[in-house]
């Protein structure tokens, strides 16, 4: 198991209100408050290739910037308990900065979070991690029975290209290797 530690607050400004970005209708725009009772908000938009992140510089310049889908470490899933007693979960496209991380559902619908987290990993080809009330994140291992997700090995090695011939060549007859015969003769050149 793979377990990393990054340093988050407790719970996210964006976790107050129920939210949901489908993950197969994109590119779809989630915004928030940067900071609690402030005008600046934090704007993204996600798509198959990752995120656009937009808001205001504190000198008030409008900063874009693009994240593609390999700059975040995951789709994260956090898990808080409210003053009801009620458990709520948020799935979050996780970034070793916290402030670009993108929020993408808040919900205490388990059986919608489970299949979210679950969709928003396989279309973006992100692993599936788990923070936990300290902060760090772990690597979720996925097992369904006999089937065990993990990374992929290599397709193809490269002493395995060496041994197989270019396809032009696979009818032609391969040449044997033998002692080179070295012919002699007179030149016979007829002059009148």
């Amino acid at each position: 198991m793979n377990t990393q530690s990054i340093a988050t607050a407790a719970k996210p400004a964006w976790a107050e209100n129920p939210m949901r970005l489908d993950p197969f209708l994109l590119p779809q725009q989630v915004s928030y408050p940067r900071r609690e009772a402030s005008s600046d908000e934090i704007s993204f938009t996600v798509n198959i290739e990752g995120a656009v992140m937009k808001r205001q510089l504190n000198c008030g310049l409008p900063l874009s910037m693009a994240l593609p889908a390999k700059a975040f470490r995951g789709v994260a899933a956090r898990a808080f308990e409210g003053e009801d007693g009620k458990t709520t979960v948020t799935l979050e496209l996780l970034h070793h900065d916290e402030a670009m991380s993108v929020p993408l559902l808040v919900s205490d619908n388990m059986d919608d979070v489970a299949a979210d987290w679950h969709s928003w990993s396989r279309t973006l080809r992100l692993p599936m991690l788990m923070v936990d009330s300290s902060g760090d994140a772990t690597t979720v291992q996925n097992t369904l029975g006999l089937l065990k997700v993990e990374e992929p090995s290599p397709r193809r090695r490269r002493h395995n290209a060496v041994k197989r011939r270019p396809r032009f060549l696979m009818r032609r007859k391969t040449g044997v290797v033998s002692d080179i015969e070295v012919l002699s003769a007179d030149e016979i050149i007829a002059r009148n």
